[in-house]
């Protein structure tokens, strides 16, 4: 094997011991929130899409400089509790009187934590601010087995506008449009109901307007790959729109949650 060729595969080496070294460095820094339900729970969304209940909890300080438009303070810890959905024996959701779905067997925990200092040793593609991310498993352990990279990869797109954090406007008590945007006349609409967009497909002229109706509790916003399009922050009732004028096939995922195939679609526009 020849000086180069062992070179090489040193540094392949070294830049798989970085990238692992990366994803799991700074969870280490993030402890287990044991005392989180001291916080104020903000925020809970029912993931139709996978038959989860998702809760939020924070401090009263974060709530405040949300609910003023400012960047959470140092200090902020943001966890986020999951739970398997209830289900009848027929495997369908139980529901309360509200439709909401009923909390089940606890499975995991997120968790933020903003400190001053923390990841300056970042490249500034994953660099979430002065955030870190953490997971733990249902009995608090950490959990090796999530890559938190993956976590800084979504919250990057949204640090200018929500400091990094994706539940910011629940924080804020912002939830619902009171104003929204008309929808353009001629418009082709497609509705974001329960974590899944209908239709998800759709064909129009070239130059016509496309329209996002968000009807979720939690917010969405829409961007269309290799158009350099996408739709502003998309409330409970708020529309978002885009127009293509060039003829080709388009496809588009949700910001907030760029993984889920239910918030994917395609936009076949035509001549």
């Amino acid at each position: 094997m020849n000086l180069l060729r062992c070179a090489a595969i040193a540094l392949v080496g070294w830049a798989v011991i970085i990238s692992v070294e990366w994803a799991h460095a700074g969870s280490e820094r993030v402890a287990f929130p044991a005392n989180y339900k001291s916080g104020l729970l903000y925020n809970e969304v029912d993931r139709e899409d996978i038959q989860e209940v998702h809760r939020a909890y924070t401090s009263r300080e974060a709530i405040e400089a949300a609910k003023a438009g400012k960047p959470l303070p140092m200090g902020t810890v943001i966890t986020t509790v999951n739970y398997k959905a209830l289900l009848d024996p027929q495997g369908n959701p139980i529901r309360d009187a509200k439709g909401n779905l009923l909390a089940g067997e606890l499975l995991r925990f997120g968790v933020m934590e903003k400190r001053s200092g923390w990841g300056a040793e970042y490249p500034d593609n994953l660099r979430n601010g002065e955030w870190e991310f953490a997971a733990f498993t249902a009995d608090g352990k950490s959990n090796a087995q999530v890559d938190t990279k993956a976590c800084m990869v979504c919250h990057k797109p949204h640090g200018h506008q929500l400091d990094y954090v994706k539940t910011y406007f629940a924080m804020a008590g912002k939830r619902v449009e009171t104003n929204p945007v008309p929808v353009p006349t001629g418009a082709v609409v497609a509705t974001v109901v329960r974590f899944a967009v209908h239709p998800a497909r759709l064909t129009v002229q070239a130059g016509t307007p496309v329209t996002w109706i968000n009807i979720d509790d939690p917010p969405h916003q829409f961007l269309v790959e290799g158009a350099g399009l996408k739709t502003d922050y998309l409330l409970k009732g708020q529309t978002g729109t885009v127009v293509l004028k060039e003829p080709g096939i388009y496809h588009y995922r949700d910001t907030f949650y760029p993984d889920d195939e239910s918030l994917k679609g395609v936009l076949e526009v035509r001549k």
